[in-house]
């Protein structure tokens, strides 16, 4: 996350300046960028779709549906906060040796989605993506599988808190607001510092939402993960209620990059496996 960097870059200084409070707000939690209308797509064996979800606060949600003939579940896909569908190349190419269909969509105010974003708003966004992949792209199946990265971690284990999925996957994960930004900065810093975090931000909190949640989950992270460290997603592996739980820590791996890596994809398989 790019206010991540920053973040940590202005720890030091503040260290020789005495005590400090840093604010934290909704327009902190989000990397909106604009881009134009997609590329050529030809990842096979996904037959294409645009389509446009409008969501119940008045928004227009840019979004693609990506099917394919022997899928057995269909997987919306929530990413982090600078995702946007033209750069999910990655994601997708490890994707396509899997049954399912998938579901991407731009954040409002992403890409070529309406809107602004803010916490609430995007909650607005996964429950549209949600509804719409329910009510009209299912393909002879009627399952549903949320996958998020990152911030969409949180997104994708709301989801499946409230609505009827299947299981759930959460890659690259935050436990809990307050717990990760404790985690950001060094212990000899923090009696230097203070976060003053927006409420919208801080009340997301995906160890209460794991805790009563018993589907199928797969955790998966990278060990060398400085955003959202490793122990992250072991806490929320133990917080965890289901009984069919997956933890998967991928060598080497980093924030963003774990889909090329030959565990994950073996990771999503094993997982897929049950649907």
């Amino acid at each position: 996350m790019k206010y991540t960097l920053t973040l940590l870059t202005s720890i030091a200084l503040l260290l020789f300046a005495g005590c400090r409070t840093i604010n934290i707000s909704e327009s902190d939690a989000f990397d909106p960028n604009r881009t134009i209308t997609p590329q050529t797509f030809n990842i096979q064996p996904y037959q294409f779709q645009e389509v446009a979800i409008s969501t119940d606060d008045g928004e227009t949600l840019n979004a693609w549906f990506l099917e394919r003939s022997d899928a057995v579940a269909t997987t919306i896909y929530f990413g982090g906060n600078d995702f946007l569908m033209v750069t999910s190349h990655m994601l997708l190419d490890a994707y396509r040796h899997i049954p399912v269909n998938v579901f991407l969509f731009d954040y409002r105010g992403y890409g070529q989605s309406s809107g602004d974003p803010t916490v609430h708003g995007v909650m607005n966004d996964a429950r549209a993506a949600y509804q719409f992949a329910k009510n009209e792209v299912q393909s002879g199946n009627d399952k549903i599988i949320v996958h998020g990265h990152s911030m969409g971690s949180f997104l994708s284990a709301y989801i499946a808190d409230e609505e009827d999925v299947a299981g759930y996957i959460l890659e690259s994960p935050i436990s809990e607001v307050n717990q990760w930004t404790r985690r950001l900065v060094p212990w000899i810093a923090r009696p230097f510092l203070r976060f003053n975090i927006d409420d919208s931000i801080k009340d997301q909190n995906n160890l209460e939402r794991l805790a009563r949640n018993n589907i199928p989950l797969l955790i998966m992270g990278g060990s060398n993960d400085e955003v959202t460290p490793f122990r992250m997603a072991e806490d929320l592996y133990e917080a965890s209620a289901s009984p069919q739980k997956t933890l998967v820590k991928i060598t080497g791996g980093t924030h963003s990059d774990l889909p090329k890596s030959v565990e994950y994809r073996r990771a999503l398989q094993d997982f897929y496996e049950h649907f």
